[in-house]
Parts: C-alpha cells; structure tokens; sequence
C-alpha cells in the first residue's frame, strides 16, 4: 500500500510541498578533497537512535551536552544510514544541519553520506520506516491532513484495496486506509521529495568522497565504478534522487554501487567473481582496482553492521565502521580516527591502532 502512496505522492502533489529549511551540503561536500585534515573523525551507521548519536559526538570531542560543536578544525565524515530502524532520525539530520554551519565558522568540517536507506526513503521504498519516524512530521493537523490525501486519491486508493476484495464499503476503504497510514505519512513524503525539508539535503550529500588517502562511501564499491570520477557518480547520485527513481540500475540503487555493495568485504579465500566487466577478480584483485581507480590506500565503508568492533579487513584496505550502535543492533559504540599519526579505532573507549604513519 505504501508503495501505491508514495507513487501518488510523486504524481499529482495536490497538497503544499514543506518549507525547504535544510541548506545544501557545504561547498566541495559533493566532490573529492584532497586536502587531509590534521583530525578526522568517522562515524557509522545511526538509524534514527540519538542517545547513540550524542554518545559517540560526545567521546570523540565534537559535539558538547548542548548540541553545539566543539570539534573545531576536525572533519567529521558520516558514512550514512541515519535514516530508518530507529524513531529519532530527523532529530539526528536536524542536528547535523546545524553543526554543519557550527563547524564551518571553526574551520572544520560536517560532511554526510547518502546511504541505501536515504535513497530507499526518497524514492518511496518505505519498509524499514520506524513508527517514530512518521510521528516526528506529525504536527497539530496531521489528521487533517491525511484527511485532504485521502480525498484527492479517494478512487485510486478504494480501486486498491478493492483488488483484494471487491465487496469493501466506503467505510471499510477509509478504515483501512487510516489503519495502515499513520499520521506523520503525509508530511514525511514532502518532506523527502527533493525539495522537501530533508530530501534537498539528501540530494545534495554525496555518496563518494576522498579525503587525503581514504575513500568513503557507505556500503562498498565494486570494479564497475572503477570508470567514474567521485564527481560523476554523486552527479549521478544527485539525478537519481531528483528523478525518485526505483531503478535497479540507478547508482543509488544499484547493489555494486557506493550504497549497497558488499563484496569488499568477503573473505580473502572467496571464489573469484566476474563484476561490471571484469573478472574472475579474487576480492583482492577487486580491491586493487577500486583503490587503484581513486588514488587512495583505504576505503571506509558502513552498511554492513560488525558489532564487537570496527573491523579492518584486507590488511586495513577496507575499514567497516558499521558497528551497529543503534538499539536496534545493540552493538558497540564506535568511532574511526585518522590523523597525520594513525589509523585509531575507538570502541566504546577501547583504542586501537589499526595503522601508523611515518612520520617525516
């Protein structure tokens, strides 16, 4: 039934589109920067716990008990998936909209991924929505204005529910309706359109960026993308949003692009795979072309929750920093630290050093 109201949504939008009140991503957030910060600071997958969220702010030295950034000329980069399993999702996009001005005027920077369940909820896949989420849009009039969506599509939805059985009422049709769509639906799909008050800011994040000599992204990359700039695919990224588009091969739905890959992560023994072109590529082969594609050492990756720990794989090639730290998960509360120094992972105050660096 979502999937029919959100297509609605999409195609006749007969009630007013939501303030646009997230800005566009800071100036160079949708491309490479190859500039390395003295600090950075990565952080995994949130899926709408912000208890979760203040916590590993807090330890890393960034975001105070207020909220405000303390992190002064360190760059955050948030991998993605703030968004679904998890009711305080907005809170969490709100707060990072604002640190991103914060940590601007300090020289510093708040960078955000697009991640799967981003592009899911922009382009109308709402299966992992958390009912908290829906109750975050509802405002004083959500009824109201469920009312208004109900009357306008009020043929298209009975014609709906009367596949499954023809002798439904026009009160079993309503019921129904408002049994399955909670308040707070309605706004929620202004809000994620693309120029909603958090689609706009979705849209304007990127799905790949470099930072010195790591790339992140949020699930993985595969060899097929080994032929795009980082500027092409979150262009790419961007177009697809625009357009709230469900095809497969799209970027942002893609399962060998930036937001869904996994096969980074297999085993170093796994038998080789023949991907966009290539192959048999061992996961090794896969991964030297990837790097060797963006002129990085490491990729960074979320998506594909560890929960004991931040997992560096592949001799610290691939760093997942998904430690499912969300209730929904109950893993550890983790951090990545890069300096001029070391590769450091914090979780839940337990420091380890992944890498050393040289120093000349």
């Amino acid at each position: 039934m979502f999937a029919l109201l959100a297509d609605c949504m999409r195609v006749a939008r007969v009630l007013p589109v939501a303030l646009v009140l997230f800005p566009l991503a800071p100036d160079g957030a949708r491309a490479s920067d190859r500039h390395e910060p003295v600090r950075l600071v990565a952080v995994g997958d949130l899926h709408g716990d912000y208890a979760a969220f203040e916590q590993v702010m807090s330890r890393a030295g960034l975001m105070d008990a207020a909220g405000a950034w303390i992190g002064g000329e360190t760059v955050l980069v948030q991998t993605g998936d703030i968004a679904g399993r998890g009711p305080d999702s907005l809170a969490i996009m709100r707060r990072l909209r604002d640190l991103q001005h914060e940590a601007a005027e300090d020289g510093g920077a708040v960078i955000v991924l697009t991640g799967n369940h981003e592009a899911m909820q922009m382009t109308g896949d709402l299966r992992y929505v958390h009912e908290g989420e829906w109750a975050a849009f509802a405002g004083d009039h959500a009824r109201e204005r469920r009312a208004e969506y109900f009357e306008a599509r009020r043929d298209e939805i009975a014609a709906a529910y009367r596949r499954d059985d023809a002798e439904l009422s026009d009160e079993d049709v309503r019921a129904r309706f408002e049994a399955r769509v909670p308040l707070g639906y309605v706004e929620h799909r202004e809000a994620w359109a693309p120029n909603g008050e958090v689609g706009a800011w979705v849209r304007a994040n990127p799905v790949a960026l470099a930072i010195g000599d790591t790339l992140f992204v949020h699930g993985g990359l595969s060899a097929r993308y080994v032929g795009f700039t980082i500027e092409e695919m979150n262009a790419a990224a961007q177009a697809a949003l625009d357009a709230q588009t469900r095809d497969r091969s799209a970027i942002v739905n893609d399962s060998l692009g930036p937001a869904w890959y996994r096969g980074l992560l297999r085993a170093a023994d796994a038998d080789p795979v023949h991907i966009g072109g290539y192959g048999p590529l061992t996961v090794e082969a896969e991964l030297d072309r990837v790097l060797a594609a963006f002129d990085v050492d490491r990729i960074v990756v979320g998506h594909t929750p560890q929960t004991d720990a931040i997992a560096p794989l592949h001799g610290g090639q691939v760093i997942v920093i998904d430690t499912g730290m969300a209730a929904h998960y109950g893993g550890v509360n983790a951090f990545l630290e890069i300096t001029r120094e070391a590769v450091i992972a914090d979780n839940d105050g337990l420091v380890t050093v992944i890498e050393a660096f040289e120093l000349e």
